[in-house]
């Protein structure tokens, strides 16, 4: 982890869909503990705006931060990883690991929707997760690596998906066409971020570009 000590960089945690910051604070403590200068957990109420205002106030936190520290890396739970992918082309991001991001939207959004149609009152906070809405977001010249839950089965955590699953995001939700570092644990979607070889397995891509091997790592289905 020395290495990571003598580039002083900086982090920035995004949070997931109806949460705050304060839920990255795990990931948080381990990337301080390797010896990232600066760990930042911003919250987003990703339900009250869109994608694109969101990534706007982000980028210039990073470009702030990149003046200051010489670079910033990303890593995110579910939601903030399309944050991420949003923000990636306007700032100086170097890499990022996004845990279960719903890269291509999320059945279980679809399901939530229909059980609390709030949609038909005129809110709609689930639409940007739907599966089936285009998503051409840029993702710019930075490196990504993706962790996501499931277990290693047909069934995944969740018997309401069909095919493996965290609970929330399917294992084929997660991928992300030209991203191939790409690792399925057999950890549920809520506690990723705090599980200690999620954790591991974050640190060492941030620091080499690539996931070190892990006896956790699941084959894909």
């Amino acid at each position: 982890m020395s290495q990571l000590r003598e580039r002083r960089g900086a982090a920035v945690l995004l949070h997931g869909f109806l949460r705050t910051g304060a839920s990255m604070l795990p990931m948080a403590v381990a990337l301080r503990r390797a010896g990232y200068q600066v760990t930042r957990c911003p919250t987003f109420l990703y339900q009250n705006r869109t994608l694109p205002d969101a990534a706007r106030e982000l980028a210039l936190e990073i470009s702030a931060l990149q003046e200051l520290h010489g670079h910033v890396d990303l890593v995110t739970h579910s939601f903030g990883g399309l944050l991420a992918r949003a923000v990636m082309s306007h700032a100086p991001v170097r890499r990022a690991v996004l845990l279960a991001p719903p890269n291509q939207g999320a059945h279980m959004a679809e399901l939530a929707r229909r059980f609390v149609p709030v949609h038909k009152l005129g809110w709609d906070p689930l639409a940007q997760i739907l599966p089936g809405i285009p998503r051409k977001l840029p993702r710019g010249p930075s490196e990504i690596g993706i962790i996501t839950g499931g277990t290693g089965s047909e069934r995944g955590f969740n018997p309401l998906l069909d095919g493996d699953n965290d609970q929330t995001v399917r294992v084929s939700e997660a991928r992300l066409e030209g991203v191939d570092h790409f690792v399925v644990v057999p950890v549920r979607h809520t506690f990723l971020m705090a599980h200690r070889e999620v954790q591991r397995l974050t640190l060492g891509f941030l620091r080499d570009g690539a996931f070190p091997t892990s006896e956790l790592s699941l084959p894909e289905r």
